[in-house]
């Protein structure tokens, strides 16, 4: 899961450090830090964090180790998993077709995000590669049975799967 926090650090050396190393010490991956070391209120320094955790009971010794560490969680955001979509379409595709597409995978409901690569040649066969992140796996069965159903209506070919 995707775990976005603001954090309030005491204002002396060190405390920086501090609040990352829990992450670490849980199999976290810290994906950005913001320090905002010029915005001071109360003695403390605001921190936007963003990582991700395999499951809720890594957070949660997480969070129980900066309870320990005096580090003080103002908010927690978004607390999400996502899953990759990956298509690649072959076929007499058209912009209108792929933008039938687009919007039936956004559709579906929980999707992350969809990035669309589209070849263009000189023939009718067109390529495309459809990709993106679904927040879970019903999200998943149904985008690929909305994807198969496209494929047979459109006569266009549609292989599923190149990452996890």
């Amino acid at each position: 899961m995707r775990v976005n926090v603001d954090l309030r650090l005491k204002d002396v050396p060190g405390q920086l450090i501090g609040a990352l190393e829990p992450i670490s010490m849980f199999n976290g991956n810290i994906k950005g830090v913001i320090h905002r070391h010029d915005e001071v209120s109360g003695g403390r320094i605001k921190v936007d964090l963003t990582f991700e955790i395999s499951n809720q009971k890594g957070l949660d010794l997480i969070l129980g180790e900066w309870k320990k560490r005096e580090v003080d969680v103002v908010k927690i955001d978004h607390l999400f998993e996502t899953f990759p979509l990956e298509y690649v379409v072959v076929g007499n595709i058209t912009p209108d077709e792929m933008r039938r597409i687009t919007d039936g995978i956004q559709a579906i409901g929980d999707v992350e995000s969809i990035d669309i690569r589209y070849s263009i040649s000189g023939s009718k066969e067109r390529s495309a590669m459809v990709s993106g992140k679904v927040r879970n796996r019903e999200a998943i069965r149904k985008a690929n049975k909305f994807m198969a159903e496209r494929a047979k209506k459109q006569g266009f070919v549609v292989i599923r799967g190149f990452g996890d």
